[in-house]
C-alpha cells in the first residue's frame, strides 16, 4: 500500500499539487482513432489493493492523494427536478436541493451533470476520462469525483471511448479524457450544446448553426504525438440553419431542425479537406430526437413512435407497440422511455435481457453506455445497471462477475468545504453505510497540518495527525483514537474517542471517518441532504 514500508520507518506523506493543462487541440485520422482504442483495451490494470474500508470496495492509483492548487446532447440526458424516484427501496433524493440533470455512459464510465453546474464522474480513470488527472488510475471508483474548476456547466456529452465536452454558461466548450485534464476547445464561444464523436464533434451554437473539428487523438506521455496537441479547425456546416438537436455516426454528422427535418452531412476524413452541405434525410418528418449512436440513424416522431433508418435509407418501424418519449443507443442495444416513464431494452442488452426493467419508473431519459446502461428518473436520481467491471454503473458489483442486474442507485456527489473554500481534489468523499470518509492527506495538507504513516517490520503500526498544539493517533482497524495535547505548559490527559468506522483507503487514498478531524479542535459538520461537509477552525 506505501513503497516506504520498512521497518521503524516513519513517512510524511505529502500531497502533489498540480494545475489545469490548456493544451492546443488536432485533426486525427480513421487509423490513429482504432490505433488508440487498441490501447485502451490493451491497458486494463488487473492490481487490486485490500481494503481496510468497510463497505468500500479498494481501488488502485498510480499517485496519492494528488489536490489541485490552480485556480440535450446525444450523449448526455436531461430531467426536471420533479415527480418520483424509481421502487427499488432507496432513499430519494427529492427533498435535495442538489440533484443530476444530465448523465452520460460511456466506456467504463459514466459522467453525470449536477443540478449547479458542476459535472461529476465515477468508474474508471485510465486515460484522463474521469477529468481529474491523465496519471492517477482508478480501478474502482463508484463514489462521485467532482471535475476540479469546471463550474457553471449547462450540457455534457461524451463519445463513450473516453472523450468528453462541456459546454458553460457563457458558452465556451470545455474538453478532457484521451490523456488530457480539462481545457477549453479555442474558438467556441456561444455554444448551446455539444457533441462528442470519434473520428469529429460538433457545437450546436446558440444562433441555430454547427460547428465540426475532428476529435483529437489520444494524448499520451509516452508516445511522441504532434497531431494530440494542435488547435483544432472549426468548420461551420454550410445549409444548416434552426437547428435544436445534434448527433453523429462515425464521420456522418445529423441535425434536427426546428420544423422537425432531419439534415445529413460528411464530415472530412482527411486533414485540409471540408465538411459537406447538409441536405435532408427523406422520409422523416415531425421529429422530436433523434441518435445515431447505434451506427443507424434513429428517429422519434411527434406521435412516439421510433423509426430506425436502413443502409437503403428507408425508415424502418421500431416497437411501434410503444409510446416513446425519448431513447438512447449503443452499437449494440437501444433503450425506449415511454411517456409513462418506463423503459425498455432491446438488443444485446448489458444484462441479456429484454424488454421492460420493472424495476424504474417515472425516468427522464436513458444513457446506453458501452457495458453499463443509466436512468435519470424525474427528480433527479441516476439509476445503473448491467456491467459494474470498474463500478460505472454507480455502486459496487451486486451480483458474481462485476454485474448489476437490478438498477442501483448512484451516489450525489459530496463537496468538501475548508474554511469556507470548497477543495480541490482528484480524490473523493466516500459515502458509507454507516458514515462519511474523507481524503485525509488532501485535507492535512490544506489545513496546514501534518499526516505521517508509522510503519513497523513492514506493516502500518499506526497514523499521527498533528495540527496546532494536538495531535491524534490511530491504528489500523481500529474504531477509536486517541487525542493528546503538545502544550506542556498546560498538560491534559489523553482521549481515546470511539468512530463508526475506522481509517482505511479508497482509489488509493488514505480516508478517515469525517468526525475524526474534531480531535483537532475543528468544528465539522455533514450535511448529507445537501451533499456538503464544512470544516472550519474554532475561532
Amino acid at each position: 500500500m506505501y513503497s516506504d514500508n520498512h521497518a521503524n520507518h516513519v513517512t510524511t506523506e505529502k500531497a502533489f499539487s498540480s494545475s489545469l493543462v490548456n493544451p492546443a487541440r488536432k485533426q486525427q485520422s480513421a487509423s490513429l482513432r482504432r490505433f488508440s482504442k487498441i490501447i485502451i483495451s490493451a491497458s486494463v490494470v488487473s492490481t487490486l489493493l485490500i481494503a481496510t474500508l468497510p463497505s468500500v470496495s479498494t481501488t488502485y492509483a498510480a499517485k496519492d492523494e494528488q489536490a489541485f492548487t490552480g485556480s440535450a446532447p446525444d450523449r448526455a440526458v436531461s430531467a426536471s427536478s420533479s415527480g418520483s424516484s424509481p421502487k427499488s427501496s432507496v432513499t430519494s433524493n427529492t427533498a435535495q436541493e442538489l440533484h443530476y440533470t444530465q448523465v452520460a455512459g460511456g466506456y467504463y464510465y459514466t459522467v453525470a451533470l449536477r443540478s449547479d453546474g458542476s459535472v461529476w464522474t465515477w468508474g474508471r480513470n485510465l486515460l484522463g476520462e474521469l477529468g481529474i488527472s491523465d496519471t492517477v488510475r482508478y480501478r474502482h471508483t463508484f463514489s462521485p469525483v467532482r471535475i476540479p474548476h469546471l463550474t457553471n456547466v449547462t450540457a455534457i456529452s461524451n463519445s463513450g471511448g473516453g472523450y468528453s465536452l462541456a459546454v458553460q454558461a457563457d458558452g465556451t466548450v470545455w474538453q478532457w479524457g484521451d490523456g488530457r485534464t480539462p481545457s477549453q476547445v479555442p474558438g467556441i464561444t456561444d455554444a448551446r450544446h455539444v457533441t462528442a464523436g470519434s473520428f469529429m464533434s460538433v457545437a450546436l451554437l446558440r444562433d441555430g448553426t454547427v460547428q465540426s473539428w475532428q476529435t483529437p487523438p489520444q494524448k499520451l506521455s509516452n508516445m511522441m504525438n504532434e497531431e494530440a496537441g494542435k488547435k483544432p479547425t472549426l468548420h461551420r456546416i454550410s445549409g444548416l440553419k434552426n437547428v435544436v438537436q445534434t448527433t453523429l455516426s462515425g464521420y456522418d454528422g445529423y441535425a434536427l431542425k426546428k420544423d422537425g427535418s432531419v439534415w445529413t452531412w460528411k464530415e472530412a476524413d482527411e486533414a485540409g479537406s471540408t465538411p459537406s452541405k447538409a441536405k435532408p434525410v427523406k422520409g422523416l418528418t415531425n421529429i422530436t430526437f433523434i441518435t445515431g449512436k447505434g451506427g443507424q440513424l434513429m428517429a422519434l416522431d411527434s406521435k412516439g413512435r421510433v423509426w430506425r433508418m436502413d443502409v437503403q435509407g428507408k425508415r424502418i418501424p421500431y416497437h411501434h407497440e410503444l409510446k416513446v418519449k425519448t431513447l438512447d443507443a449503443s452499437s449494440n442495444y437501444v433503450l425506449l422511455v415511454t411517456t409513462k416513464g418506463e423503459v425498455y431494452s432491446f438488443g444485446n442488452t448489458v444484462t441479456g435481457k429484454q424488454g421492460k426493467i420493472k424495476q424504474l419508473s417515472d425516468i427522464k431519459g436513458v444513457s446506453a453506455g458501452y457495458y453499463h446502461s443509466l436512468a435519470l428518473s424525474s427528480d433527479g436520481n441516476v439509476w445503473g445497471w448491467g456491467g459494474d467491471k470498474y463500478q460505472e454503473a454507480g455502486a459496487p458489483a451486486t451480483s458474481s462477475g462485476g454485474m448489476v442486474y437490478i438498477p442501483v442507485q448512484a451516489k450525489l456527489g459530496t463537496d468538501i468545504y475548508v474554511n469556507g473554500k470548497l477543495l480541490q481534489s482528484v480524490y473523493p468523499a466516500v459515502e458509507t453505510s454507516g458514515t462519511l470518509q474523507l481524503p485525509i492527506k488532501t485535507i492535512a495538507l490544506t489545513l496546514g497540518a501534518t499526516f505521517e504513516v508509522h510503519t513497523a517490520d513492514g506493516l502500518i503500526s499506526h497514523y499521527t495527525l498533528k495540527y496546532n498544539d494536538r495531535i491524534i493517533t490511530i491504528k489500523p482497524n481500529e474504531l477509536q483514537y486517541t487525542v493528546s495535547t503538545l502544550n506542556k505548559l498546560d498538560p491534559q490527559e489523553e482521549q481515546v474517542i470511539s468512530l463508526r468506522e475506522p481509517i482505511g483507503n479508497y482509489s488509493g487514498a488514505t480516508t478517515a471517518p469525517y468526525d475524526m478531524l474534531r480531535g483537532l479542535g475543528l468544528d465539522v459538520t455533514w450535511d448529507s441532504n445537501t451533499a456538503k461537509v464544512t470544516i472550519d477552525e474554532v475561532n
